[in-house]
């Protein structure tokens, strides 16, 4: 019996290797970007931090200082927007949309730089009658908005040659 849970156990794992599948949240980025410095224009950028993260759960190497000779990620100020999508009777904000940019850069060594950038998207419903608990909720969809956001410039970060 247990011989029979090993061996379907190593099958599952064959078969779904085999077919391409990885864990949500592993990328595999090219040689070029496995030795990196990491930067960012703003000097606590919640979305550095996050980048950071995914690029230590993958096993990235990051440089403490730059060098010419390995990749630079640059992550650029993110900027939120927010868009009116509808109104209550009396004219106040009922719900809008919230609008995340992304950009960064990617410097290979003797390679011109590449641009990136990206939106993200979520409705926010508004109440003015309960103010700390709509600014709480809209802080968490923020932090949300960044992970998303880290993910995607992982996944973009895989495509580099």
């Amino acid at each position: 019996m247990k011989s029979v849970l090993v061996f379907t156990t190593i099958l599952i794992a064959l078969f779904s290797s085999s077919c391409g599948f990885k864990l949500k949240g592993h990328y595999y980025l090219p040689d070029s970007l496995q030795t990196l410095y990491l930067t960012s224009s703003k000097k606590f950028s919640p979305l550095a931090k996050q980048v950071k993260i995914r690029l230590s759960q993958n096993k990235v190497t990051l440089l403490p200082k730059f060098n010419v000779n390995n990749a630079e990620l640059k992550i650029l100020p993110e900027q939120f927007q927010r868009r009116t999508l509808s109104l209550f009777p009396n004219g106040q904000v009922a719900e809008y949309e919230l609008i995340y940019q992304v950009e960064f850069e990617v410097r290979l060594p003797n390679k011109p730089t590449q641009h990136f950038s990206f939106e993200l998207t979520r409705e926010f419903q508004d109440d003015p009658n309960n103010a700390l608990g709509k600014e709480r909720e809209r802080q968490l969809i923020l932090s949300e908005l960044r992970v998303l956001a880290s993910d995607r410039i992982m996944s973009q970060l895989n495509g580099i040659n």
